[in-house]
């Protein structure tokens, strides 16, 4: 039987990497924070290109908690698909400010795969928003391929962000 893995407190402990990503939004502070945390929008935007959100669960309060489901690339064989969502808890909300999160990449067969902390700021600037994602990764890792694509899956991800906020 595969290993069950408790979960990482991201709130306490050290991280071992993080991830910073900038981006410049056409979309006011308040779109895009709504499109971090509006479950019909998740959908269209989250996960990088190839990967759909099927599904979108949210409790917008600090405690609650978000679920994402990850649909694989038929590309990709199932053996080598590690997650099947991506669940996590709100630890701070200052709409339209900024939002902090847990995400935990979860397998129904062995539970939490890794954990990090995301946190997402929104400030506003000539015709825009200024967005600062950083992403903290503590152990136990994600799967190489998994670091190996991060920066490039947050980028594509804020490209489709882009394209949902532009219509």
């Amino acid at each position: 039987m595969p290993e069950t893995r408790s979960a990482v407190d991201v709130r306490t402990a050290t991280p071992t990497k993080q991830l910073i990503i900038e981006r410049t939004l056409k979309a006011s502070p308040e779109r895009d924070f709504d499109a971090f945390t509006d479950p019909d929008q998740l959908k269209k935007w989250w996960w990088p290109n190839g990967f759909t959100c099927p599904a979108a669960e949210v409790d917008l309060r600090v405690g609650g908690t978000y679920r994402l489901a990850m649909e694989w690339p038929d590309s990709i064989p199932a053996e080598a698909q590690f997650s099947h969502y991506m669940s996590g808890e709100y630890h701070r909300m200052d709409r339209p400010h900024r939002l902090v999160m847990s995400g935990r990449a979860v397998n129904d067969e062995q539970g939490e795969l890794f954990a990090t902390l995301i946190d997402v700021t929104f400030e506003a600037c000539d015709g825009g928003t200024a967005l600062t994602m950083r992403q903290s990764f503590f152990e136990p890792m994600p799967p190489a391929e998994a670091m190996a694509g991060a920066e490039q899956g947050w980028l594509e991800q804020l490209d489709k962000l882009e394209r949902l906020l532009a219509d």
